[in-house]
């Protein structure tokens, strides 16, 4: 089930986030708990029970577009559509904002990441080189929600 992040489900989305993300250098507790206050009626959501996130993702207005700034899967809830959903609840979270767009980033070398987001329909509109400051570029993706 998908519904709205609460501070209750943020010692499970940091596991995910630490776990999903080698690199891991960002996104803090408190970075997560002003997401919280930030970003409320379903453009913060995790999938799962209280105690048992296998997933989140967290939608933001950029410009009157959808700007999808992180979205993760447990490791061990992967290849089951987790991020999908996610992904489709989000596009349908643009519609009813009227946001045209949904947009992301993503690190070039997150292979996975890119399988899924195509999948989905997003397609590679720009490249940001050294965006992530490690000498790897990002991809900018995005997709057409508008109806």
């Amino acid at each position: 089930m998908i519904r709205n992040a609460t501070k209750n489900d943020i010692e499970g989305i940091l596991e995910i986030e630490k776990a999903s993300f080698k690199w891991f250098d960002g996104f803090s507790k408190s970075v997560f708990y002003q997401y919280l206050n930030e970003f409320r009626d379903g453009f913060f959501v995790v999938l799962g029970k209280s105690g048992s996130i296998v997933g989140y993702a967290i939608l933001a207005d950029k410009k009157g577009n959808g700007y999808l700034l992180s979205i993760a899967v447990h490791p061990k809830s992967r290849n089951k559509g987790i991020a999908a959903s996610l992904l489709k609840y989000l596009e349908s979270k643009c519609r009813k904002k009227g946001f045209p767009k949904l947009m992301l980033e993503v690190r070039e070398d997150n292979k996975r990441a890119i399988d899924v987001y195509k999948k989905q329909g997003l397609v590679e509109v720009a490249k940001k080189k050294d965006f992530y400051g490690d000498r790897v570029d990002a991809l900018v993706m995005e997709k057409t929600v508008s109806d």
